[in-house]
């Protein structure tokens, strides 16, 4: 778990430099966790070591496991499984049993004799100073060493004697013994039920080793795997606390790097224009440029400055003003629908009003690109009151100059 939290956040850190390229500035995951991968490859092999000596341990106890089973049962149901081979009983009666009993009464016979034998050698009593005293004065020399052979001769002489003859009786009871003994040996190996009985045995020895040797192997695991597991936890908190920091690491410098990339300077992005400004009378559509469309504001007309403001009209006292139209009968664009994607060049104030009390004063005549529409052919527009329009006919929207509070009314020529 420890290398897999590793590995995870090592792959977030190589997607986000291949992301971020030369901005990503920051040690790279592979060689911070090179001491780390190390030691986790280190408590890889020796837990790899581990489950192979358990896997051992489990195939010994498998291959004794039912005799170990057996020594766990109760002592009668143990002696009720190993079979009887009793050579007493089997072989009562035999040639070779019978000699052999009677070698080994002699024996018995010969150890006591030997016992007596060494209580009569403690009891043997003796003086040597009498006789050299009586042999200085007869002679009047003391010949030691004769003295001391015949006299020692004459106390232990027959206990030598019947010494040698236990002990060459003893060798041939023990020859007698080893022959008797090895033909007791083949007949008792005759006996099935003594060699099966011998084998139960043996197997019981062995699953009894097999399990002294198995618990101690269990004792020294239980106590390994204590301490190892103390070892992982504190090398899988260490790999958590730095993967932690690296996370922290990694959203600040995120953070970081959005911020720098939202203060970087782009391209601006301009306001659609709206259709009416666009399509020509004969609704035809201007070439579209792949170049982005200028805001309302900014000044696109071919003419270098707007037309100037007309003079205030002169009052004349005559009924009614001829105004010229235009040349042409149809309806045609204006000015300012000439230029495509453009907007009116510069804001135009309000017009002036008109006073009910003159019939004769007229309005002041709107300066080319005011008005998208013109009517012409007709000299005196007609201004309906701005509360009650003609319900004859919809009025047409036209562009709402900057800093007018009304919309903009339309025209109606006069009959």
């Amino acid at each position: 778990k420890s290398l897999r939290i590793l590995d995870e956040e090592e792959a977030t850190d190589n997607d986000l430099k291949n992301k971020f390229k030369e901005r990503w500035q920051r040690t790279p995951s592979n060689d911070l966790y090179k001491s780390l991968r190390a030691e986790g490859t280190n408590y890889r092999n020796v837990l790899d070591k581990a489950v192979q000596a358990d896997k051992q341990v489990k195939e010994r106890y498998q291959s004794h496991r039912d005799t170990i089973s057996l020594l766990c049962k109760s002592e009668q149901e143990l002696n009720a499984a190993i079979p009887s081979a009793n050579p007493a009983k089997t072989m009562q009666g035999s040639e070779v049993v019978n000699i052999l009993k009677s070698l080994l009464a002699n024996l018995d016979e010969v150890k006591k004799q030997r016992e007596q034998l060494e209580n009569d050698l403690k009891s043997v009593n003796f003086d040597m100073t009498s006789k050299f005293l009586t042999a200085l004065a007869q002679d009047g020399a003391l010949n030691e060493e004769a003295i001391s052979v015949t006299e020692l001769d004459n106390l232990y002489g027959g206990l030598t004697h019947k010494v040698q003859e236990t002990l060459k009786k003893q060798e041939e009871l023990l020859n007698s013994i080893q022959n008797s003994h090895q033909e007791f040996s083949k007949m008792k190996q005759s006996n099935n039920e003594s060699s099966l009985r011998e084998e139960v045995l043996k197997n019981l020895a062995v699953a009894n080793d097999n399990f002294v040797e198995l618990i101690a192997n269990l004792r020294e695991g239980t106590k390994f795997y204590n301490e190892l597991t103390e070892i992982l936890l504190k090398f899988q908190n260490k790999c958590s606390d730095i993967v932690f920091a690296r996370k922290t690491e990694r959203d600040e410098l995120l953070k970081d790097l959005q911020q720098s990339i939202a203060r970087e300077p782009s391209a601006p992005s301009f306001p659609s224009v709206p259709a009416y400004q666009t399509v020509h009378s004969g609704g035809n559509k201007p070439p579209t440029s792949s170049t982005p469309t200028p805001a309302p504001r900014t000044n696109v007309s071919s003419k270098p400055q707007p037309p100037a403001r007309p003079p205030p009209p002169v009052i004349s006292t005559a009924s009614t003003v001829t105004t010229p139209g235009p040349a042409t009968t149809g309806i045609s664009p204006s000015p300012a629908g000439s230029v495509a994607n453009a907007a009116p060049s510069q804001a135009q104030g309000p017009p002036y009003p008109t006073y009910p009390g003159f019939p004769g004063y007229c309005q002041m005549p709107l300066p080319l690109g005011y008005n998208p529409y013109m009517y012409g052919q007709y000299n005196l527009p007609y201004t309906p009151s701005p509360g009650y329009p003609n319900p004859g006919q919809a009025p047409y929207p036209g562009p709402q100059q900057p800093g007018y509070p009304y919309p903009q009314q339309p025209y109606y020529p006069q009959q």
